[in-house]
C-alpha cells in the first residue's frame, strides 16, 4: 500500500468524531493491508514506531522538524516557526508549505508505508556525533517525495501524535470486524448466540430479521474482540497480534503466548471504603501492605532481566540494583513477577514518600541516585515460572510460589501480609501500615486467578485517603491547562483541566479544574511536561464543556483528592440530561505512573457519587 493511501484513510479518521464510523474506516484499512505492512499501520495508528516496551523514538523534536520543513520547502526556519505559532500543529504547517514549495527535489520517489516507517526506525537507531544531521537529511528526503497530505502525517509521526483519536479499544474493535465471517463458521458458537437472541425475543417484542441480524453480528464481534483483547493482555503488542491474524486468521492468536521480555497488562484493583465491606464482598482473604512506589513487572530469562513499568514502558536501565538482586535472589530460569519498588532509608528502615522514590526514574546519574536512594522491591504476584502459566492458578497458590522462589537477601522480599476474615484484624493491619508510611492495604481473593488488564473485585484496595470526606482519592487525566496569573505568571501555568476515562466510548470527559495542591516544584514540572504536548485544537478523544488556554494530548495522570463529587452543568463526565459530575474543591496530590486509560472511570465516579449520599450542590 502506498503511503498516500494510508494518509487518505488517516484524513478520513481525523475528520470524524463518531467512534462507530472510525471503527468502520479502520476495519476497511486493516482489511486492505498486506501481511508485511499491517504491523506498521497498527503502530502508526497508535502514534508509535513499535510496541511500547521497545520504546523506539525518532529523536526529532519540534526544533528539528521545523528545520527539516524549512530545508525541504525552501523557507526560513523563522517563517516555519511563525506558521506553527498560528496553526498550533506542525502537521498542518508541513501540509501548508508542501503546497507552495520554493524548491523541487532533484530526486523523488513514490512513498510506501514500509519506506516511511523504516526511515523513522533508522532515525531512532542513530546516535552520537553527526546523528542529528543524518536524521534531518532522512526526514527532508521523505518530505521531498511527499504530497501535501503525506507531508502532514510525516511531520506528525516523530511527535507521536497523529491526532486520529483512535485508542487501543477502537483498534481492537476494528480488527474484530474483519474476522466475523471466519468466526461464524463455528456452528457451536452460532447456536450459542442464536440461543441468546431467542431468550431476548421471548421476553420482548418480535424483532425484524434485519434487526436480528444486526444484533447477532454485534454479539459475534464482541466475542471476537474479547478473544483479541485476551491475547493483548498477555502479549501487549497489537502490531504482532494484527500480523498473526493476517497470517493465520483467528487461530493465529494461539501462537501468541506469555513470553519473557514481552509485558503482560497488569491486573487492577477495585476499591471499597471499609474492611467490613471487603469481607462481605470476598470473604476470607489475603491482605497485603500497599506500597507507594513504582509498580514493576520483572522478566527474568536466564541471566537476562527486563523491567517494565505498569504502562509497559521498558525501565531496565534505571534499576541496576534491582537487576543485580533479581539475578541473586530469584530462583528459576524463566520468571515473570510483579512487585512495588520504593526508596528506603537504610539507617532508620523507614519508607521514603513517593516524591523521593520518583527521583530514581531518570536517564542520567543513575548509579549516583541508586546509592543515594536505595530501593527495596516488595513482590506481590507471579505470572509465569519455567514454562508454566501461573496466572490461571488461585492467588493462594501463587502467593506460596512467589514466597518459595525468593531467596534471602537485602533488596527483594514478599509483601507483608495476613490471612483473615476478621474486619477488625484488617483495620488493625491497615493502621499499622499507614503508621509506617505506607499507602494502606490491598485485599485479595485467595481463589481468584490473575486477570490481566482488568479491574475486578478479586483485588480490593483500602487506602489512607479513604478517611477524607470523599471516600477515595481519584486518578484523573490532564486534558488542558490555564496560563498562570499573579504569582503563578512566572511558571506559565496556573491550573489544569482534567478528565475521567469513559471506557464505553474510549474517550476522556472533563471532571475538574485544579489549581490547588501544587508546589512550585510541581508547577515547574507541569509546565515542562505540558508545554511539549500542548495543542491549539481539542484532541479527538477529549470531551469538555470548559475550554482551557491550551489543550493537551491525554498523556499525564495525576492523583487528586476532593471534598466530594457533585452534579455539574459544565463538566461532561457522566453527562445525562445536561448534567455531568465534578470534583468539589479538588487538590492535586502527585503524578501517577499510569496510562490515561487507567485513570478513574466515569462509571467509578458515578458509583462513588452514589456511595457518598447523592450530595448535589448548585455550583460545581
Amino acid at each position: 500500500m502506498d503511503f498516500s493511501e494510508l494518509a487518505d484513510y488517516f484524513d478520513k479518521i481525523e475528520n470524524i468524531s463518531s467512534r462507530l464510523e472510525m471503527t468502520v474506516i479502520l476495519a476497511e484499512l486493516f482489511e486492505k493491508a498486506k501481511k508485511e505492512e499491517i504491523k506498521h499501520i497498527i503502530y502508526l495508528s497508535q502514534g508509535i514506531l513499535g510496541p511500547n516496551h521497545i520504546a523506539l523514538e525518532a529523536g526529532l523534536g519540534e526544533g528539528l522538524i521545523e528545520q527539516g520543513l524549512a530545508k525541504a520547502n525552501g523557507y526560513s526556519k523563522e517563517e516555519i516557526k511563525k506558521s506553527y505559532k498560528e496553526l498550533g500543529d506542525l502537521g498542518l504547517v508541513s501540509e501548508k508549505y508542501s503546497k507552495k514549495k520554493k524548491q523541487q527535489a532533484l530526486f523523488s520517489e513514490k512513498l510506501s508505508i514500509k519506506k516511511v516507517f523504516e526511515n523513522f526506525v533508522k532515525m531512532s537507531n542513530l546516535e552520537g556525533k553527526g546523528s542529528q544531521e543524518s536524521k534531518l537529511k532522512m526526514f527532508a528526503e521523505l518530505l521531498n517525495s511527499a504530497s501535501p497530505k503525506e507531508a502532514k502525517y510525516i511531520a506528525r509521526i516523530p511527535l507521536g501524535n497523529l491526532r486520529l483519536g483512535a485508542g487501543d479499544p477502537t483498534l481492537m474493535d476494528s480488527l474484530a470486524t474483519n474476522y466475523l465471517s471466519e468466526f461464524i463458521k463455528n456452528k457451536k458458537i452460532v447456536k450459542e448466540i442464536e440461543a441468546e437472541l431467542k431468550e431476548k425475543k421471548a421476553g420482548g417484542t418480535r424483532k425484524s430479521e434485519e434487526k436480528r441480524k444486526e444484533e447477532f453480528e454485534r454479539k459475534a464481534k464482541a466475542r471476537i474482540r474479547v478473544m483479541i483483547e485476551t491475547r493483548f493482555n498477555i502479549h501487549s503488542d497489537l502490531g504482532a497480534i494484527a500480523e498473526k491474524l493476517k497470517e493465520k486468521g483467528l487461530k493465529g492468536l494461539n501462537d501468541l503466548q506469555i513470553t519473557p521480555g514481552t509485558p503482560i497488562r497488569p491486573t487492577l484493583a477495585e476499591r471499597l471504603p471499609t474492611a467490613k465491606e471487603i469481607i462481605e464482598k470476598i470473604g476470607k482473604c489475603v491482605v497485603e501492605a500497599k506500597y507507594d512506589g513504582f509498580r514493576l513487572q520483572v522478566h527474568k530469562k536466564g541471566n537476562e532481566v527486563t523491567i517494565f513499568s505498569r504502562q509497559s514502558e521498558n525501565m531496565t536501565d534505571m534499576f541496576p540494583d534491582i537487576i543485580k538482586a533479581v539475578r541473586e535472589q530469584i530462583k528459576g530460569n524463566e520468571v515473570i513477577f510483579e512487585g512495588e519498588a520504593l526508596a528506603v532509608n537504610e539507617i532508620t528502615q523507614e519508607y521514603f514518600p513517593f516524591q523521593v522514590t520518583i527521583q530514581r526514574r531518570r536517564k542520567y546519574d543513575i548509579e549516583k541516585k541508586a546509592i543515594e536512594f536505595p530501593l527495596k522491591l516488595f513482590v506481590f504476584d507471579i505470572m509465569f515460572f519455567n514454562g508454566t502459566n501461573w496466572m490461571e492458578k488461585p492467588f493462594i497458590e501463587r502467593r506460596k510460589k512467589l514466597e518459595s522462589m525468593i531467596t534471602k537477601g537485602p533488596l527483594i522480599e514478599p509483601t507483608k501480609s495476613i490471612f483473615t476474615e476478621n474486619p477488625e484484624e484488617i483495620e488493625k493491619f491497615f493502621l499499622e501500615n499507614v503508621e509506617s508510611g505506607l499507602e494502606g492495604i490491598i485485599a485479595k481473593d485467595p481463589k481468584a486467578e490473575y486477570i490481566a488488564g482488568a479491574r475486578k473485585y478479586s483485588w480490593i484496595k483500602l487506602k489512607r485517603s479513604y478517611k477524607g470526606e470523599l471516600n477515595d482519592s481519584v486518578d484523573v487525566t490532564i486534558i488542558g491547562y490555564f496560563e498562570g496569573k499573579g504569582k503563578r505568571t512566572q511558571f506559565g501555568i496556573g491550573g489544569v483541566l482534567t478528565a475521567a476515562y469513559d471506557s464505553e466510548t474510549d474517550s476522556f470527559k472533563s471532571i475538574a479544574k485544579i489549581g490547588t495542591g501544587m508546589t512550585e516544584e510541581i508547577l515547574k514540572e507541569l509546565e515542562a511536561k505540558l508545554s511539549k504536548i500542548k495543542e491549539k485544537n481539542k484532541p479527538a478523544r477529549v470531551e469538555s464543556g470548559i475550554e482551557p488556554d491550551f489543550w493537551v494530548k491525554p498523556e499525564y495522570v495525576i492523583e487528586v483528592r476532593a471534598d466530594e463529587i457533585t452534579k455539574s452543568p459544565t463538566h461532561l463526565a457522566g453527562n445525562e440530561n445536561g448534567q455531568g459530575y465534578a470534583l468539589r474543591f479538588p487538590r492535586m496530590i502527585k503524578f501517577r505512573e499510569k496510562k490515561p486509560e487507567e485513570s478513574t472511570t466515569v462509571k467509578e465516579i458515578i458509583q462513588m457519587f452514589e456511595k457518598q449520599g447523592n450530595v448535589a450542590l448548585k455550583d460545581a
